[in-house]
């Protein structure tokens, strides 16, 4: 599965809103359907701003059908009938080191079930400086 480390850059939620949305971008010109994002789960052990806020932006990408839909680490379970859809998609995701562990420092990114998603370009959302 393609992986974008956004956590080593130590961004804060505008930056690394903006590494996701390139990320993405890159990713739909190359024809992938799902990515992994790696974000951490935050150090001080309740779930970090930057796991919080990009979801919140993955939420929004998702309402304005730029992305199909995205996983949290952990519901990347195959008793989780939202991972068996992504797993359908390539075969191959099934072997992904972050399956089954519960890992709420990654999200699953769903670009595309296969049907058309907006483009960036094509809406005026775009990451909200904080």
């Amino acid at each position: 599965m393609e992986t974008a480390n956004i956590e080593k850059f130590m961004p804060t939620v505008y930056q690394a809103e903006i590494l996701v949305k390139n990320n993405l971008e890159t990713y739909r010109r190359k024809g992938v359907k799902v990515f992994k994002i790696i974000h951490g789960y935050g150090s001080t052990g309740k779930g970090g701003a930057l796991r919080t806020g990009l979801r919140d932006y993955l939420t929004q990408l998702k309402r304005a059908k730029i992305i199909a839909d995205f996983v949290p680490g952990e519901d990347w379970s195959i008793f989780n009938e939202l991972t068996r859809k992504v797993l359908d998609l390539d075969d191959s995701l099934r072997k992904d080191s972050d399956l089954e562990k519960s890992n709420a420092g990654v999200t699953i990114i769903v670009i595309s079930w296969g049907k058309t998603t907006n483009s960036l370009e094509d809406t005026p959302y775009r990451p909200t400086r904080n």
